[in-house]
């Protein structure tokens, strides 16, 4: 049983607790071994809790989640089930701390306090390699910085691991969790992340086959909006190639999309850049998508865009200078014609409620007399409103005015 209490200075607490008795727990690795042969062997958990343990039949789904604890992610598996869960962190022995998304509407808060502790180095580096085993990778005194995603079985989270030989005394594990299906644009628009009229706008992009930076800090939504811009308005039919360090943006069943991911096993490292040139490869001739662009693989992304792909992205920027100038920066290194193939660039930052909103767009040209980036407001949300129409956002518009 989980609950989400506040107490009366506002302060967040989660508290988790087992639905089934110590006694049971103990009772269950001691007999560990013979259980899992009996499952093994097809008999159903029910009897084979029955048959070993003596407990009754009526007991048996709390012997399954037992179970399902030990063999798996031992104190994180509550956590891990819970869908209201975001992100989990452990830094150090002691506390467990999550995100909460019903915390989330009060913006003062980021992440809450839970019940759930480590209590020592030693439980957590055990907890660090039974993560990194799962992932089918490792982490070590020659690997002490893991970034990994869990079994599509287990979630497919995202997983950040520090080991004590980087962070003494403060070992760090991070698990982003996958979010379910995105809203739609629809839903969006309704719950005011964004007018109708730049919704319109973005579908114009798309079907254009021009480009878009979704810019923004960290857990601001950048992912969220890239995803249902994805969804809402890329017909199944086309060839998109998705490519991320994990998989967050899952093809749709039946559709004609690929994703790669990248992967680093041993001496075998296969980067973004590597990934972004296969999809060149693959016959993809509508859109390719970086789940975040940070390095090299821009320039591949750009090459894309010359060849009359679309190309959609998320961007760690909170303006637009800094967007421009982090693009013609090492280690990403484009032109500033380059960066002038993309057509627009659009912010996510933090409100009230709802509590992820997009803030502003904006749209690149580039200048040759200059050669530099020129960038010009399509729509500002405090200024603008929400009320905006989209013949008046195309009026502002370079790229793509005279659409309508």
């Amino acid at each position: 049983m989980v609950r989400l209490v506040k107490h009366c200075d506002g302060v967040f607490r989660y508290e988790a607790r087992l639905l089934v008795d110590e006694e049971l727990v103990n009772l269950v690795k001691s007999r560990l071994r013979d259980i899992l042969l009996h499952i093994r062997r097809g008999v159903p958990v029910t009897d084979a809790a029955s048959m070993i343990l003596g407990v009754p039949r009526e007991r048996g789904p709390q012997v399954e989640y037992v179970l399902k604890m030990i063999l798996g992610y031992r104190v994180l598996q509550v956590l891990l089930d819970d869908p209201y869960v975001e992100d989990i962190s452990i830094t150090g022995p002691g506390t467990i701390w999550v995100r909460h998304r019903l915390a989330s509407i009060d913006p003062r808060v980021d992440f809450i306090e839970t019940n759930l502790r480590v209590e020592s180095i030693r439980e957590l580096v055990e907890l660090q390699q039974l993560i990194a085993l799962k992932c089918n990778t490792y982490i070590s005194a020659s690997r002490p910085i893991v970034d990994a995603q869990l079994p599509i079985e287990d979630g497919g989270h995202r997983v950040h691991l520090v080991s004590p030989i980087v962070a003494y005394q403060h070992p760090e594990i991070v698990v982003r969790k996958k979010p379910g299906k995105p809203p739609s644009i629809d839903e969006l628009v309704k719950e005011k992340v964004l007018p109708p009229a730049v919704a319109e706008y973005f579908k114009l992009l798309m079907n254009k086959r021009m480009s878009l930076i979704i810019a923004g800090p960290p857990g601001s939504g950048k992912t969220t909006l890239l995803r249902s811009i994805l969804y809402s308005y890329i017909p199944l039919e086309w060839k998109v190639v998705i490519i991320e360090d994990t998989g967050e943006i899952d093809p749709p069943p039946g559709s004609a999309w690929a994703r790669y991911t990248t992967v680093e096993t041993g001496s075998v490292r296969v980067d973004l850049f590597t990934l972004a040139k296969a999809a060149l490869r693959s016959s993809a001739t509508r859109v390719i998508v970086i789940g975040e662009t940070r390095g090299s693989e821009a320039q591949v992304l750009v090459q894309a865009m010359l060849s009359g792909m679309s190309g959609l992205t998320t961007f760690h920027g909170g303006t637009p200078r800094e967007v421009v100038t982090r693009l013609i920066s090492h280690p990403i290194s484009l032109t500033p014609s380059q960066v002038g193939m993309f057509t627009a660039v659009a912010f996510m930052g933090f409100s009230d409620n709802p509590r992820r909103i997009l803030t502003h767009v904006v749209e690149l040209t580039y200048d040759p007399g200059r050669d530099s980036v020129e960038y010009s407001d399509i729509w500002v949300r405090e200024k603008d409103g929400l009320d905006i129409t989209l013949e008046e956002i195309l009026k502002r518009s370079r790229r793509i005015g005279g659409a309508l």
